[in-house]
């Protein structure tokens, strides 16, 4: 490819159309948004293009002495031949030349061009693929307007917090919404396990307050006042929280505490990482005729540890306390082959799945590890239960 992509300064300059025909017609559209110096040369000539006022029309065969003076000239008739010679003429004067019948020997390119009020962009084909750098350049202007529409509504977010759900951890299931609202940000409080490299094309601050086991960057009375002091001089804050705000993600703390304080909060949901979990490794929460309730819980401490009244049961955090929580289903009646299901690291490229049963958990045949969901019921094995079904 050796074209290069540039923008060039029309002002003051003559651009002539050798044809006065379709192409030459719609050549024209694009051309008269930039220059009001446009000449057509051609026999006969379009209507269209005599109608329009910031043309010079000449009614002649082309003559190389046509194209003296021009800056940029465009061959546009119906004869391959006359283009070739319009060309030739055109290189011995310096003048660039747009050959419409043969894109790969002009001297340059008509670019795609998207225009915003702010902005301006060119597409180009390598192939010279017409349709798909249309398509293309149609789907930019999109993103570009979106992105300049919220950035005009970004001046009414001022001093408001918004507590948004990223999900799992995998960034393609962030909501639009969620992905909307970084892009407007001044300043983004994010958790452990979101993805960094993702968080780094957006403008705003970006400070950590995550929080693992034993070692918290931020406690949570920290994290609210830090919230509470961007909303306050005036940022438009996302606190973006692994999961949804208001499973284990203390959402409400923190919202509880900002409204108080008079600060404007808004909830953003997130995909939870117990229904990606289940998702991803191909096991229901919920199947007819085996499940048709699920409960969720952590496995922080053990007054988490109790089993609910429930088909399925998800916990949440804790992997170092699995094998207690199946202990418990075991002395609690349960069979020793109940299922569970371990999905570690769910949406990540290296999540892994173990199923298991309560008896090996509990004995640390099976080790969990962390970040871990935990599925507890019959669904883990839904598949071995329909085929007996037959």
């Amino acid at each position: 490819m050796s074209f290069l992509p540039i923008s060039l300064n029309l002002a003051g300059k003559k651009i002539g159309l050798i044809g006065g025909g379709q192409v030459a017609a719609q050549k024209l559209k694009s051309l008269v948004r930039y220059s009001s110096n446009i000449c057509v040369v051609a026999p006969d000539i379009a209507t269209e293009i005599e109608a329009n006022p910031a043309v010079q029309c000449i009614r002649k065969i082309y003559q190389p002495k046509h194209i003296n003076g021009l800056f940029l000239v465009f061959a546009c008739t119906d004869s391959p031949e006359v283009n070739a010679q319009i060309q030739a003429d055109c290189e011995s004067r310096g003048i660039l030349c747009n050959r419409t019948d043969d894109a790969a020997v002009s001297g340059f390119h008509s670019s795609a061009l998207i225009e915003t009020d702010d902005f301006m962009a060119a597409i180009n084909s390598k192939n010279k693929e017409v349709k798909k750098t249309v398509l293309l350049s149609q789907e930019i202007e999109h993103f570009i307007r979106e992105r300049e529409q919220l950035l005009k509504e970004k001046e009414q977010l001022a001093g408001k917090v918004y507590l948004v759900g990223f999900g799992p951890g995998n960034p393609n299931l962030l909501s639009r919404r969620g992905e909307q609202l970084l892009f407007q940000a001044d300043i983004i409080f994010y958790d452990d396990l979101l993805d960094h490299e993702f968080l780094a094309r957006y403008r705003g601050e970006k400070h950590y307050v995550g929080k693992r086991r034993g070692n918290h960057s931020k406690e949570q009375h920290e994290i609210n006042e830090v919230l509470y002091q961007a909303a306050q001089s005036g940022k438009m804050v996302v606190r973006l929280k692994g999961g949804d705000p208001l499973i284990f993600g203390r959402g409400s703390e923190e919202r509880f505490y900002l409204e108080e304080r008079g600060i404007l909060v808004e909830f953003v949901p997130g995909i939870s990482s117990a229904i990606a979990a289940a998702s991803l490794a191909n096991i229901p929460l919920t199947h007819r005729g085996i499940a048709s309730s699920v409960s969720f819980g952590t496995a922080h401490g053990k007054s988490s540890y109790k089993i609910p009244n429930s088909d399925t049961a998800v916990y949440y955090m804790g992997a170092s306390h699995m094998h207690e929580i199946a202990t418990n289903y075991l002395e609690q009646g349960y069979p020793d082959d109940y299922p569970v299901g371990l999905v570690y690291k769910a949406s990540f490229p290296d999540q892994e799945v173990t199923r298991t049963t309560i008896g090996r958990l509990s004995r640390k045949e099976i080790v969990a590890k962390s970040p871990v969901i935990g599925i507890f019921g019959n669904t883990v094995n839904y598949c071995e239960i329909l085929k007996t079904k037959k």
